[in-house]
């Protein structure tokens, strides 16, 4: 990711086309408006359109617009988003979707920004900046005969792949927390993970990335009754039992060597003689008091340093 916001800030005097790759959710819109926001075209508008979302005979008339009576229910003349973002950029997003004879004459947009609305032979031109997006392969399209070999090439001139949330676990908790602080703002609530909600987070793939993220917590925010998200709080496809050994998924500590020091074997030792009754009670407690580890050390007759040594000889920081 970092190597992408230095390629967006390379950018930032280009007007070059770029085509953004990824699976879904991975916020490939995101970081198309990012390249607008930080280009000469920002003062011009970002008009997105969606190729799956529109049926073939509607996608060319968003796309070019149209004029009067061009087909049927054209009751007056419509601008199409291609000269909306004449000063700004177009993205299109899905651009996989796109049937054989919109291809072709994308191609020409692209070639000299030449195109006409449905049922005008006039030929027009838009200064539209181009970006576009797919979850697909289109090279494995091209070679299937389903996307044009010209229009890739053409679209590729600034290839940007956005990797997908399991190949980037470190992103997860700070994702999670900007995400968590936005969802309390709208609520006006103060909110906040506990230390096993964030490993249930970093436990999981998240095979629909970041929305599948957001729409996780926007769960747990709807059916959280205090100010602290606990695991039951999450969706059920959440893990709530993962290794009590974190690795590196887990505050980025790594896994215990076999020839251990003194010091973290001892630690090794504490955390075996901590039975599982000792470990639920210590969650349990935390639990009744929704985290607030002040208040559990006061009812357990302990110090707060106390504590944090138990929570983290058992595994649970």
């Amino acid at each position: 990711m970092l190597r992408i916001f230095v390629l967006i800030e390379n950018l930032r005097h280009s007007e070059a086309t770029v085509l953004i790759t990824g699976e879904s959710g991975t916020g490939k819109e995101r970081v198309a408006r990012s390249i607008h926001d930080h280009s000469p075209r920002r003062r011009g508008p970002f008009v997105p359109i969606n190729a799956a979302a529109l049926p073939a005979e509607l996608l060319e008339s968003e796309m070019f617009g149209h004029v009067q009576g061009a087909f049927t229910g054209a009751v007056r003349a419509r601008v199409g988003r291609l000269e909306m973002a004449s000063e700004g950029t177009l993205f299109l997003d899905g651009v996989s979707d796109f049937p054989p004879a919109l291809q072709l004459k994308l191609v020409r947009v692209l070639h000299d920004g030449t195109f006409e609305r449905l049922g005008e032979s006039a030929p027009r031109t838009s200064r539209a900046r181009v970006i576009a997006a797919t979850h697909v392969d289109l090279q494995a399209a091209v070679k299937a005969g389903r996307f044009r070999e010209d229009l890739y090439y053409r679209l590729r001139v600034v290839p940007i792949r956005v990797p997908p949330l399991r190949e980037r676990s470190e992103d997860i908790e700070p994702l999670a927390q900007a995400i968590l602080a936005r969802a309390g703002a709208r609520h006006s609530r103060g909110l906040s993970f506990s230390p096993v909600t964030l490993r249930a987070l970093l436990h999981h793939d998240w095979p629909g990335n970041i929305r599948e993220l957001e729409n996780a917590l926007e769960y747990a925010v709807a059916v959280c009754r205090g100010q602290t998200l606990l695991p039951e709080d999450l969706p059920e496809f959440v893990p709530r039992a993962f290794p009590k050994t974190s690795g590196a998924r887990s505050a980025g500590r790594p896994r215990p060597s076999e020839r251990d020091t003194p010091r973290t074997a001892g630690k090794t030792r504490r955390a075996r003689r901590a039975g599982p009754e000792d470990i639920e009670r210590l969650r349990r407690v935390l639990e009744d008091h929704r985290w607030n580890r002040g208040a559990a050390a006061r009812t357990l007759g302990i110090s707060r340093t106390t504590l944090w040594r138990r929570l983290r000889d058992a595994g649970l920081t």
